[in-house]
């Protein structure tokens, strides 16, 4: 690039004052510094001396502060006010049924749920804000680190975790905080593999890129086996050849590793299962059978259902003992008391939110910040559908939470994931292009990625 008129730099220097968005100001200096250059050589070719060409061009752009205030608009950061606002409306609703239920269970322990629930809550809220504002964008260099950090987590998890329903989850922290560390690979490698492996995928989907990504997928996988945490297993597992196939377009292989994948489950399930889950899962066939043993809680939920009506028993409806769970069955709470309605409202309301949250798709550039859209995305309408499904009584009773309403510190990662989603759509106009290019330059680069 020449050396430009003091004029010139001068006034693209007032003009990116005008821009809050520091990233871009590079683009903007190249791409309009070029349109002013090359409207100075055309005048100086005419005769004009080079003062007299660079006030030209600076004449024909304009006022530098106006054009500046338009180029702000144009790449300033942006808030999905809609997903925001949903969200508030889903915390109203959690906060509540948790009260409701905090109000009418008669077991003393279980009172002091409400107060956890609102730090959780909170928590959720403080984590959000920070990956709203932190730039996602570092986390392709750290990637591979985090990637080795949490299988590292995971594999010293049963040294280090208590047993809870037989499963190793749950680390005690300092100051009463509990790490869910099972919840936390479930989102965050499917992230970090994405990040590693979607160049690769995506310019050169050969076999070996392949292999990779299958090792890649299996160890997490293994470790969550050994773990016993057949629920994360699957959600990631499931996530994982989601975006295999969003990254690679290969829906045929993808197809082909889902079959190959479920059958690899179902034979866990007949031979490696120590704990009774295929007689759990397949409880939901034969719910006369067994009402009060196996099937108690699917029972009790479509009887719940069915009772309840258009609009419900009521705030001050008689807890039985199947009841004393309503924590873990938010959507089952909410029609009790509010009724059928109230079902459907729901519905609508998380139908429409990660429909919002699909939409963002289309609007995002880059394949990075798409990529970890669609596994967001993904990994809240996995649990969301299952939730919902779980209302109805009608499929086995699982330990995934209902995202944003169930109570639990999964809000938390709740929260965080859905800041993070919200980070990329705030810098989705803020990309440059220059810097974006030679980031690639670097990471392609053998000397210095070496």
């Amino acid at each position: 690039m020449t050396d430009r008129h003091e004029k010139i730099k001068h006034y693209l220097d007032q003009l990116c004052s005008q821009v809050k968005a520091r990233e871009v100001h590079t683009d903007l200096r190249d791409e309009l510094g070029n349109h002013m250059e090359e409207m100075m050589l055309d005048k100086e070719q005419e005769g004009l001396s080079q003062e007299e060409a660079a006030a030209y061009a600076i004449e024909q752009m304009g006022d530098p502060a106006v054009v500046g205030k338009s180029m702000h608009r144009l790449h300033r950061h942006r808030m999905h006010w809609g997903l925001l606002v949903g969200l508030i409306g889903l915390a109203t609703v959690s906060l509540l049924l948790m009260w409701i239920f905090t109000t009418n269970v008669t077991v003393e322990i279980y009172k002091e749920l409400y107060s956890n629930h609102v730090i959780y809550t909170v928590m959720g809220f403080i984590f959000m804000l920070f990956f709203i504002y932190f730039d996602y964008r570092k986390f392709k260099r750290a990637a591979w680190w985090i990637y080795i950090l949490l299988n590292a987590m995971l594999w010293i998890n049963p040294a280090l975790s208590s047993t809870y329903n037989g499963i190793n989850r749950f680390w005690t922290l300092p100051f009463g905080f509990v790490l869910d560390v099972t919840t936390v690979s479930m989102w965050v490698v499917p992230l970090a593999i994405g990040t590693i492996m979607l160049d690769k995928l995506r310019s050169n989907c050969n076999m070996q890129s392949i292999l990779t990504y299958i090792a890649m997928v299996a160890l997490p996988l293994v470790l969550l086996f050994q773990m016993s945490d057949w629920v994360r297993m699957f959600l990631f597992g499931t996530m994982c050849i989601i975006l295999f196939g969003w990254l690679t377009k290969k829906w045929l292989y993808t197809a082909i590793g889902a079959v190959v994948t479920g059958s690899i489950f179902v034979l866990l399930l007949f031979f490696a299962d120590q704990y009774g889950r295929l007689e759990r899962l397949s409880v939901v066939l034969n719910l006369q059978d067994d009402p009060h043993g196996s099937g108690y809680s699917n029972y009790s939920i479509i009887e719940i259902i069915r009772s309840a009506g258009w609009w419900g028993n009521g705030i001050d409806t008689t807890f039985d003992m199947f009841k004393t769970s309503y924590y873990n069955y938010p959507g089952v709470l909410l029609i009790d008391v509010f009724g059928w309605s109230a079902g459907i409202l729901l519905l609508v309301g998380v139908v429409w939110y990660v429909a919002s949250m699909m939409k963002i798709l289309p609007r995002i550039r880059d394949d990075f910040s798409r990529m970890i859209i669609v596994s967001i995305t993904a990994m809240f309408a996995l649990q969301i559908i299952y939730s919902l499904a779980m209302t109805t009584g009608k499929v086995p009773i699982l330990s995934i939470s209902f995202p944003f309403i169930g109570y639990g510190n999964h809000l938390i990662y709740d929260y965080a994931m859905l800041g993070l989603l919200l980070g990329v759509y705030r810098r989705k106009d803020t990309h440059s292009k220059r810097n974006e290019k030679i980031r690639q330059k670097v990471d392609t680069d053998p000397m210095t990625s070496s």
